[in-house]
């Protein structure tokens, strides 16, 4: 019965052997053509010889950069995976948020694994740490990298299945919705107007928290939609705004417009009520730059700048808890009362009721009264 071939791309027993009185060390394998060839090294002892052959054929058999293989590092397979993610053309934030967590967490702990180690345990623990030192936020993330990475293994034969599809990271913690009621926003408006009226310790400080306030409450739009918003996006005649970019930050470049928003379901246009129009023909006749909200210097401004001004302007009053996330929460709770959830999911963006409902809308605990009807139950039958 013939011997079965190799399997490909290894080798077999190295033997040490002396040729002409010199210690060598000879091995055969198979190439990636499915051709068995022998290799043999020589050198001053056989222990050495056979170190010289391992790594002769560690090398031959090692794929270049731009392949795969069962021997590749973690580090390799991350690097090839990120240059599809932006071939695919991902958004610039989702981009930096993958190569963070691969800097982070893949390259400095497991980077020079190689694919065949990289199993569903080791992964497992890799994740668990993550969520311990980090955060389970940022293991959810390292989930989702390391299940993109492998299955990009899978795809290259380099891995027979994606052992991070069997990862369980932490569950997000559910928490129950709160929203402003129509009396908070109200007390909202008039805490974040009183701010503005107080001068900045610089000059040449913004201070319109109650402008982008009714903005938010108006539109439900998320704080990164209303600070990409440019004039050219505001119809003041029809009282629209289109609301189709979101503020991001990259790397080395700073801060810039992505020209999409978070998801595709949330390109949309919107009606303005009243306030919100004349808030905006106030700011259009002042406007000194292309940006709707835009910062003293007429560039675009950080959302998490907003946040931390924001919150210093409500510390101490009744609606503290308010954040600008809380101003999509309150429109979605109003809408879905009185047009329905469909309304709510379809002003906020979302691409399914389930999300506006789960994460937007409060649940009202009340239920309307049956108690009348409830009653036959214990009605005599005479």
């Amino acid at each position: 019965m013939a011997r079965p071939p190799l399997p490909l791309e290894t080798w077999g027993k190295i033997r040490r052997v002396r040729l002409n009185g010199v210690p060598t060390a000879i091995a055969y394998y198979r190439d990636s053509d499915g051709v068995t060839r022998k290799a043999q090294r020589s050198a001053k002892t056989e222990a050495l010889a056979e170190q010289k052959l391992r790594v002769a054929l560690r090398d031959r058999l090692t794929p270049s950069a731009e392949y795969l293989t069962r021997e590749s590092t973690l580090s390799e397979l991350a690097r090839q995976w990120m240059q599809q993610v932006v071939d695919a053309g991902k958004a610039p934030a989702t981009v930096a948020r993958y190569q963070s967590t691969i800097s982070k967490h893949v390259n400095q702990s497991v980077g020079s694994l190689r694919i065949r180690e990289a199993t569903v345990p080791r992964l497992d623990r890799l994740v668990t740490r993550v969520a311990t030192t980090s955060g389970p936020a940022q293991a959810r993330m390292l989930a989702v990298v390391l299940a993109g990475m492998l299955q990009l293994a899978v795809r290259h034969g380099a891995a027979e299945s994606n052992a991070a599809a069997e990862l369980r990271p932490p569950a997000v913690e559910r928490s129950e919705v709160r929203a402003p009621s129509i009396d908070d926003i109200r007390t909202l408006r008039t805490a974040l107007q009183a701010y503005d009226r107080i001068p900045g310790i610089r000059g040449d400080s913004v201070h319109d928290l109650a402008d982008l306030a009714d903005v938010l409450v108006a539109t439900g739009c998320r704080i990164g939609e209303a600070l990409a918003l440019r004039w050219d996006d505001v119809s003041i005649d029809d009282g629209r705004v289109t609301i189709s970019a979101t503020v991001t930050r990259i790397p080395g470049r700073g801060l810039e417009r992505q020209e999409h928003p978070k998801t595709e379901s949330s390109n949309r246009t919107l009606a303005l009520p009243s306030f919100a129009r004349d808030v905006l023909v106030r700011r259009r006749v002042a406007a000194y730059s292309e940006w709707v909200f835009p910062s003293a210097n007429g560039t675009l401004r950080w959302p998490e700048n907003v946040r931390t001004q924001w919150a210093s302007a409500l510390k101490g009053s009744t609606v503290a808890w308010i954040t600008t996330k809380s101003c999509r929460k309150a429109v979605a709770t109003l809408l879905k009362a009185t047009d329905g959830l469909d309304a709510a999911k379809e002003q906020l963006g979302h691409s399914d009721v389930g999300v506006t409902s789960r994460h937007y809308v409060e649940q009202v605990l009340e239920r309307p009264n049956r108690a009348a009807v409830l009653d036959a139950f214990a009605q005599s039958s005479e």
